[in-house]
């Protein structure tokens, strides 16, 4: 620290000396400024997007009707516009606006901090302002979610903001302005369980358009719930492919599934079917069956589900036993073939 200010100081002073040794050169055997027309090296220089210093009790009165920055003419000689373009020591300010009180006024603004040699020019150098006592109000902080980018099947709750008010600050007529504070918040692509992030807030006029006020505090903690579109239904076995002579009984410990998807296709599902195809099992068995998503339906849970198949042997009929009698009556046994060559 003390190296930087000893560097500091040293620039300083150098800085006035080399002032000094340009002023003299520019001055005649009177000790008197030479006129721009005498001297070739006068000059002029002109800054734009100056700041304006404003004077004023910041904590009781705010000014509207400034412009947010000035264009500042410097004339003098090159090396003294040189030089104090470089300190940027000058400023321009609005006069002690506390004092002239609330109301619209009239005021001139000044430059200061001009070495001597130099002249400043404003532009604009008058201005009509207002000024006005600040005013505060407590306003709720509304959340706006971008559920754009959500999860399918998912759908985005009222935000909660933290704290739930805000207090806003500025001229009375420019808080009377504010319809509400926002806190804005993009919520990731694929989020499926709740969003909390911190939000910035920005005050609204009735039509959605910023309002300068001051925000306290500017930032506020938000948490969006998000939840699924989801209903539960039972599910219905079935088989398909049956074996001749053969029953089936069908269980699952599942009962019911959890389906997630649009709301309108949600509405209109009342159970989910499940197909089981029993061909060629002639022996009571398990099977793992993968659930099918009906239509608009996104996920569903479980996914798969055992089921038990349980077969029965059918007792054969009049008919069956028949046929049954009939093709061994045809069917000559080998005692029968004996008897048959003996007799010839």
């Amino acid at each position: 620290m003390a190296e930087w200010m000893n560097r500091k100081s040293f620039l300083l002073v150098m800085s006035f000396i080399l002032t000094i040794f340009l002023f003299a050169l520019a001055t005649d055997a009177n000790g008197g400024l030479r006129s721009s027309s005498l001297n070739p090296q006068s000059s002029s220089n002109t800054i734009s997007n100056v700041p304006i210093y404003v004077d004023i009790n910041s904590d009781e009165y705010a000014v509207t009707g400034l412009p947010d920055s000035v264009a500042l003419r410097l004339e003098g000689s090159s090396s003294l516009l040189l030089s104090t373009t470089g300190n940027g020591t000058y400023r321009v300010k609005t006069p002690n606006l506390t004092e002239l009180g609330e109301g619209k006024h009239t005021i001139t603004l000044e430059v200061t901090g001009l070495p001597t040699g130099v002249h400043g020019i404003v532009s604009p150098e008058t201005v009509e302002i207002n000024i006005e006592k600040i005013t505060t109000k407590e306003v709720p902080v509304v959340v706006k979610a971008d559920a754009s980018s959500i999860g399918n099947g998912y759908q985005v709750g009222e935000g909660v903001a933290s704290p739930a008010t805000v207090t806003v600050k500025a001229a009375t007529s420019i808080v009377n302005q504010v319809d509400k504070v926002v806190a804005n918040v993009a919520i990731p692509e694929g989020t499926k369980t709740d969003y909390t992030t911190t939000a910035q807030l920005q005050a609204l006029d009735a039509t959605g358009k910023p309002v300068a006020v001051k925000i306290d505090p500017e930032r506020v903690q938000v948490r969006v719930p998000i939840s699924s579109n989801q209903k539960t239904v039972p599910l219905i076995l079935t088989t398909i492919g049956k074996a001749p002579g053969y029953s089936y009984l069908l269980n699952s410990t599942t009962k019911q599934v959890t389906i997630l998807g649009a709301q309108s296709s949600l509405d209109q599902i009342t159970a989910i079917p499940v197909v089981v195809d029993v061909s060629n099992i002639k022996q009571s068995t398990t099977k793992t069956i993968t659930l099918t998503l009906p239509s608009g339906v996104h996920s569903i849970s479980p996914e798969t589900i055992e089921v038990t198949i349980t077969v029965t042997r059918n007792s054969l009929t009049a008919t069956e036993a028949s046929t049954t009698q009939t093709v061994t009556t045809e069917e000559p046994t080998e005692t029968t073939k004996e008897q048959t060559t003996q007799a010839q």
